[in-house]
């Protein structure tokens, strides 16, 4: 059992000292977004009194076997599959979707061989991943995620009022397959003053919307409106479905998935990937043609994991992905055993959380994380926090 160190990453839309009642961070005075425990090269977790100061990538890849199982292993495996993210969610995210395995592996080799820097702006395929995502929210907690019936999206766009929006109001009553494929494309292709002229009539038209009401998607356009001026996607939340998530809800973000988180905070799970498509609300790059590639249409909200109390303070959340599942422990008073059978990692939340095993144990204070190799068990938990254990989707607790 290796205790680790982590890094919070200070993204501008994290909630000012949003972590410290999440983890116990010391306030920083600034935007605090996210808390990364994992193996991913971009912030990889450091293990604590390790005698050569080595991250837990550096671990692990060393001794794969050991580490991952051997299965794990055999694959050519050298680091954790999954990355383990706690966010504080102050202002909306980009829209945003993941690529399938097979699209990233293309679209990665394609811009290897077009000799598109790594660090380059506009590089889309960061490594040659998926990265589907789940998250379990800790506070009331608002996303957009999936599309709209397309009448119910032509109704409301409609309800604007607006001339220039006829061109995808029309594609989306029309009752054509590609009703949502063909209004995206035409709001993404908008350019100069086109674009802004619309971004800006639209913020007129939902000047009146009551912020306060945040399950009427005029709000959300409101704030959209204001935060990314000139960017008619502020009209997302008339096309995608406007989540939210109380406590304890979760939501599965799968490939194709158009969505972005708008405030809140919660447990974030996903594959270890940094393949992001952009649509939007962003000063980021946004790469058209791939994102209209790789989105998937379909109408409807993807099903949330599957949530199961197993008894005996166990419950787990299963997003039937391969590189991931989720599972809590809550002791309270008593001792919980648990047997991780795929490398875990430990997170404690709300509290202490004492962790012992055969080989030794730690206590993991409000926010400490600690991994775990596959075979280290029977765990004796206990305490009076939350303990989140991120693992593979086949080493999930039945």
């Amino acid at each position: 059992m290796l205790l680790l160190h982590n890094t919070v990453q200070r993204y501008a839309w994290g909630s000012v000292d949003g972590l410290v009642p999440i983890v116990g961070s010391d306030p920083s005075g600034g935007p605090e977004a996210e808390l990364w425990v994992g193996t991913h090269a971009a912030a990889p977790s450091l293990v604590a009194d390790d005698p050569q100061g080595r991250t837990l990538a550096e671990v692990i890849a060393a001794d794969p076997a050991r580490w991952l199982g051997p299965e794990l292993a055999a694959t050519g495996a050298t680091s954790l599959p999954f990355l383990l993210k706690v966010l504080a969610i102050g202002c909306p995210l980009s829209l945003q979707a993941h690529p399938s395995a097979a699209e990233a592996e293309a679209g990665f080799a394609r811009e290897e061989a077009a000799g598109i820097a790594a660090d380059a702006p506009e590089r889309t395929y960061k490594d040659a991943s998926p990265k589907p995502e789940s998250l379990v929210a800790l506070s009331e907690t608002w996303a957009l995620c999936g599309f709209r019936e397309p009448v119910e999206a032509a109704e409301l766009l409609a309800g604007l009022d607006l001339a220039a929006l006829a061109p995808i109001v029309d594609a989306l009553r029309s009752g054509t397959p590609d009703g949502h494929q063909r209004a995206l494309a035409w709001l993404l292709h908008l350019e100069g003053g086109a674009r802004s002229g619309l971004a800006g009539a639209i913020a007129e038209e939902v000047a009146d919307a009551d912020a306060d009401v945040r399950a009427d998607p005029r709000s959300w356009v409101k704030a959209l409106a204001a935060q990314f001026p000139g960017d008619p996607l502020c009209v997302a939340p008339l096309l995608l479905h406007v989540v939210r998530l109380a406590p304890g809800d979760a939501v599965h973000l799968p490939a194709g998935n158009l969505h972005a988180y708008l405030s809140g905070a919660g447990v974030e799970l996903m594959a270890a990937s940094d393949n992001v498509l952009r649509g939007g609300l962003t000063p980021k790059h946004v790469d058209v043609e791939e994102l209209l590639h790789v989105l998937r249409f379909d109408p409807g909200v993807p099903p949330a994991p599957v949530h199961e109390d197993l008894g005996g303070g166990v419950a787990t959340y299963d997003s039937g992905e391969s590189a991931y599942a989720l599972a809590t422990v809550d002791a309270g008073d008593a001792v919980v055993e648990i047997q991780p059978t795929g490398p875990s990692l430990l997170l404690a939340t709300g509290g202490p959380v004492d962790v012992a095993g055969p080989d030794g144990g730690c206590s993991l204070a409000h926010g400490d994380a600690a991994f775990v190799a596959p075979g280290s068990g029977p765990l004796s938990v206990s305490g009076g926090g939350r303990l989140w254990w991120a693992t593979t989707g086949d080493a999930l607790p039945t």
